[in-house]
């Protein structure tokens, strides 16, 4: 049995360590930010290390990328680093090329449903931003009628009766309405999400997991996710690094800003 002492002196190491382990966590995305640029360095670098700047970015590294420091993908982590350190590379809030990607979890009529969200930063006057909606995907936004009949039509002849069957395409099941599109018209999933919204008929009740992904290093898109765990590589750290062409990043881009 532990002496009283004793007690006491396992539990101020004990807070030691726990003080230690929430001072080097990655507690907010802002603070990911604040690392990344070299504002704020983890307090078990030391500022005198010719090293500092390199080993404050590759610590925000989720470190079960890596096997070893032979690895392949520390190796591109590493050179990844020093081409921040060499560019002077910054990322910044207002930034159009960081988007969030968050896993929504909700309800569509009832029914339990998966669903992905694209968000961005949209500057809204001088100095003023908010997180916009960009992008919706799932199988849930891609409309498809459950029965497609060439007798679910328009007669060719409506147009001498004021077209009366209007009235019968919004009596008959909802779905069918597909079958009176244009040929080539395409549904988009966002537009159907809001109005899925909109008809009170979609719920959102969690976002899990999210995910911020970011192109301001050119040559390379990298991914930051939350990791909790109690050990001095956690919260906010990059959990993906792919090296891309521009051709790939104005790809992606302009899908989420809808160009």
């Amino acid at each position: 049995m532990l002496s009283t002492t004793n007690l006491i002196n396992a539990q101020i190491i004990g807070g030691l360590l726990n003080d230690d382990l929430y001072k080097t966590r990655v507690k907010l995305v802002d603070e990911f930010f604040d690392r990344f640029n070299g504002k704020e360095l983890r307090p078990d670098i030391k500022t005198d290390s010719e090293d500092a700047k390199l080993n404050n970015l590759l610590v925000l590294f989720n470190g079960e990328m890596f096997k070893s420091i032979e690895d392949s993908a520390f190796v591109e982590a590493k050179a990844f680093a020093e081409k921040v350190i060499q560019d002077s590379i910054l990322l910044h809030y207002q930034d159009s090329i960081w988007i969030a990607k968050a896993s929504c979890h909700g309800k569509l009529k009832g029914k339990d449903v998966v669903f992905t969200l694209y968000l961005n930063v949209e500057n809204r006057r001088s100095k003023m931003y908010k997180w916009v909606i960009a992008k919706a995907e799932g199988s849930i936004f891609n409309l498809t009628p459950s029965l497609q009949k060439e007798s679910i039509m328009l007669m060719p002849d409506d147009h001498e009766t004021n077209f009366m069957s209007l009235h019968r395409i919004t009596t008959e099941k909802d779905d069918y309405i597909l079958n009176y599109k244009q040929k080539y018209f395409s549904v988009d999933p966002t537009t159907v999400f809001y109005a899925y919204v909109y008809a009170g008929v979609l719920d959102i009740e969690y976002v899990k997991p999210l995910e911020f992904i970011f192109y301001q290093v050119p040559g390379y898109k990298f991914t930051i996710s939350h990791f909790e765990r109690e050990n001095y590589n956690a919260g906010w750290l990059i959990n993906s690094l792919e090296k891309v062409t521009n051709e790939e990043k104005t790809e992606f881009l302009n899908y989420i800003y809808n160009k």
